[in-house]
């Protein structure tokens, strides 16, 4: 897995998906799967830039697609 895939805006979106040898599909992402799963999205510490995370949530329209997304900035 990337190191750079953990300096991504949001820590639920550094997910990623590969192909291994024997055709399976693996994911991966440097902080796991548990806050994805639970309804958060969480502006990652490594790249803190709470202008592009606040108009990520905005212009995705998160909020409104899933109200009861909590929002860890």
């Amino acid at each position: 897995m990337s190191d750079a895939m953990s300096y991504w805006v949001e820590v639920e979106t550094e997910v990623g998906v590969a192909l291994n040898n024997s055709g399976d599909v693996i994911l991966m992402s440097p902080f796991g799967f548990d806050s994805l799963f639970n309804y958060t999205v969480t502006m990652d510490s490594k790249r803190p830039k709470p202008q592009d995370f606040n108009e990520r949530l905005t212009t995705k329209r998160w909020l409104e697609i899933w109200p009861r997304l909590v929002v860890n900035a």
